[in-house]
């Protein structure tokens, strides 16, 4: 068996070319799997099983003592404005939730604000310094003003 620096070179360029074509085929699996996300985030509609969770977890975390209960998290790249309005609380921050989360606004703003629980979105992460992930929370007082 011979060795020769041709060879080297060949095995060095070899070998980046497969690691190359394998960050590719995790860079496009990554893009499918956000845009799946996306559609299904957009496309969602709740359902009377989605709300009864929902209504579970609130009554768990109530009952644990908390004053708030994280629903679900999303990216913050979803919203309109890639969730400026959110971090900041500006106006009509309501209207740049996504899809299904805004229906989530609307299910809060029917079913659970007249009795008393309150709706928070915020930015959780935030990853290289910009907004990464937004929860959406439900609230309600430490105590019942009578």
């Amino acid at each position: 068996m011979t060795l020769t620096v041709a060879d080297l070179f060949a095995r060095k360029d070899a070998e980046a070319a497969r690691k190359r074509a394998e960050a590719e085929a995790a860079a496009e699996t990554a893009r499918a799997e956000r845009a799946a996300y996306t559609e299904k985030v957009m496309s969602y509609k709740l359902t009377e099983e989605d709300e009864a969770r929902a209504m579970s977890k609130i009554a768990k975390a109530f009952e644990n003592g908390e004053r708030e209960v994280m629903l679900a998290h999303f990216p913050s790249s979803l919203c309109e404005d890639s969730g400026r309005r959110i971090n900041n609380q500006l106006e009509g921050w309501q209207e740049t939730l996504p899809g299904a989360f805004r229906d989530v606004h609307r299910w809060w703003e029917t079913k659970l604000q007249p009795g008393g629980f309150g709706f928070a979105a915020r930015v959780i992460t935030y990853p290289g310094g910009m907004p990464g992930e937004v929860g959406i929370f439900i609230t309600w007082p430490q105590t019942l003003d009578r």
